[in-house]
């Protein structure tokens, strides 16, 4: 079958099909309104049993529905990207271990377990980042990878303090004397893998890999990790109130700082990224306020949107010879009608326009935030961070699609390719459709807010406003400030890597350097194996230096003796 219809292909459909598999355990889950939870009892030692759980409910089969889907779109998608390939095949089989993770991570609840997915995750992650094999990929993989490592030493750090219960199931937890360090710990695990700040660098960086990657890292799969861990946990994290407030300076700096970066920057790629995090940093806000299903809601309209959003640019970029930076780019519209259309679609769920995907979760979470318990200030920061969200999507559409500014032209820029249609309209579908489908599958993605009609018209006159400031600052000059400084700060992500990533990668591995000077070739050598084996050295030395000895009195002795018995 692979030499038939190509190895992307054949992945496609078995994507799609266990994709149709959990949309039917889904509707069984829910219609009757069941779970199902496995259970291997691997080893038990002291007290402690090391178990192998799989959970099947509702939330992981949609998930895992959802994370199929996109996959199966994004290897239709590569089947014409990376056409020409040399190690198409390698590249589609790390492709499918990257969603295998990521279904691990969805399914297992148990902490020893989820490291499959987890750390799965990170180093897949790591090959894709360094799959094109150049010092800039290398240094982005690098900064992905060890920036994720942070959050799986605190994950392992939560391993050794639940021993104390004597299990690691997530759903059967109870308050211990170090729940709180527990809770501590996979929060700074989610805040890395969901790269919000202080840990955001590395989300930027990771556009190094092929487009059809970055579509799925930033769809579906791995940034979505730290928010999915944390909807699985919330109930034992929003126990402590310290939780909910630090989870809402964290999200809504980190809605800001990716929103007024993402106005500086050319890179369409880093734009898109920068967006991603926007919208995690939205999803993180819903968490702040109690409201879990509704960061699961927002986070599956923004996987629709944002593939399709991904996919429509690499479009962009593999017609027009690999170019990125939008100020190279220009007349799209002309040249390609449906990819423009399936873009401003994307942009538009994005923006969270009326009867999109993105306006049925994003709107509640506005309202939410409108209704919440919050001062002026966070409340005014908050919907800042939303409304940053219209400005730079009008700015991208304004370079790339309707500029009328031509610096080379392309006789081959053309929406022609069927297999990219073919994904793009599968992605569109879930864009436009996906909001109302799934907020009339599920009751709990239906909240009901009471609110005075001036507060429910919050939303649309922040849309409409945010729209007609964007026409005002980028029609004409499409420039926001002169300023070399404020330009470089921004577009440098606030010195993020110099004053985070670098310090604390340099700082842990002086302590590892350390330790393994003095631990690894110090003690441990003299205590450990080169120690045993001196001490073993001497030992068979000093027994082989005696057994001459004796033997040597042995033989003079039998010589003796033999002597005497014959005289």
């Amino acid at each position: 079958m692979f030499g038939l219809i190509g190895v992307e292909l054949s992945f496609s459909a078995m994507l799609f099909g266990w994709s149709l598999f959990m949309v039917v355990m889904m509707f069984y889950l829910c219609l009757n309104n069941i779970s199902f939870l496995f259970n291997w009892e691997l080893m038990a030692c002291m007290g402690s049993s090391l178990e192998f759980d799989l959970i099947i409910d509702w939330m992981s089969c949609s998930f895992s529905c959802l994370v199929c889907f996109i996959s199966g779109c994004v290897m239709i998608f590569t089947k014409s990207y990376m056409k020409g390939d040399k190690y198409l095949h390698r590249f589609c089989l790390v492709v499918m271990l990257f969603v295998l993770s990521m279904n691990f991570l969805v399914f297992i609840p148990n902490l020893v377990s989820l490291l499959l997915g987890w750390d799965g995750l990170g180093l897949v992650s790591f090959c894709l980042v360094i799959y094109y094999q150049n010092n800039k990929s290398l240094a982005a993989g690098m900064l992905t990878v060890l920036m994720n490592r942070v959050g799986d030493c605190f994950i392992l750090g939560a391993i050794c303090m639940m021993i104390i219960l004597g299990h690691w199931n997530m759903l059967c937890l109870w308050e211990f004397n170090d729940f709180v360090f527990v809770n501590l710990f996979i929060m700074i695990a989610g805040m890395t893998k969901s790269a919000q700040i202080p840990f955001s660098s590395w989300l930027p960086a990771a556009m190094a890999a092929p487009t059809p990657v970055s579509a799925l890292v930033h769809s579906s799969t791995l940034v979505t990790a730290g928010v999915f861990l944390f909807i699985r946990f919330f109930y034992y994290l929003n126990s402590y109130y310290w939780f909910s407030v630090f989870m809402m300076y964290i999200s809504i700096m980190t809605t800001i700082m990716s929103g007024i970066c993402a106005l500086y920057e050319y890179d369409m790629k880093k734009i898109i990224a920068l967006s991603t995090l926007s919208q995690l940093g939205v999803m993180m806000m819903s968490l702040s306020l109690g409201m879990p299903m509704l960061a699961l809601f927002h986070l599956y309209t923004h996987a629709m949107f944002k593939a399709l959003l991904f996919i429509c640019g690499g479009n962009i970029i593999h017609c027009f010879e690999g170019k990125q930076d939008m100020r190279q780019i220009s007349s799209v519209f002309s040249l390609m009608p449906i990819t423009s259309a399936f873009l401003i679609v994307s942009k538009m769920a994005l923006c969270g326009m009326p009867f999109l995907a993105g306006f049925y979760s994003k709107d509640l979470i506005i309202e939410s935030l409108i209704i919440g318990n919050l001062n002026v200030i966070l409340f005014m920061l908050g919907v800042f961070g939303v409304c940053l969200t219209v400005l730079y999507s009008i700015r991208f559409c304004f370079f790339v699609v309707w500029s009328g500014k031509s610096f080379s032209i392309y006789n081959n820029t053309k929406d022609k390719d069927t297999l990219v249609i073919v994904s793009m309209s599968l992605l569109a579908a879930g864009a436009m459709g996906g909001g109302f489908i799934f907020q009339s599958l599920f009751y709990l993605f239906e909240e009901v807010f009471l609110m005075p009609m001036f507060m429910k018209l919050y939303v649309p006159v922040l849309i409409i406003l945010s729209v007609v400031m964007s026409f005002g600052l980028w029609g004409k000059n499409n420039s926001l400030i002169k300023s070399s400084f404020v330009k470089y700060l921004n577009s440098s992500m606030w010195f993020l890597s110099s004053f985070i990533c670098l310090p604390m990668i340099s700082s842990f591995k002086l302590v590892s350097n350390s330790s393994l000077k003095v631990v690894d070739m110090g003690w441990m050598e003299i205590f450990g194996g080169q120690g045993l084996f001196m001490f073993n050295k001497m030992v068979f030395k000093c027994l082989e230096r005696w057994g001459m000895v004796l033997l040597n009195c042995y033989m003079i002795i039998f010589i003796l003796m033999s002597l005497l018995m014959y005289m």
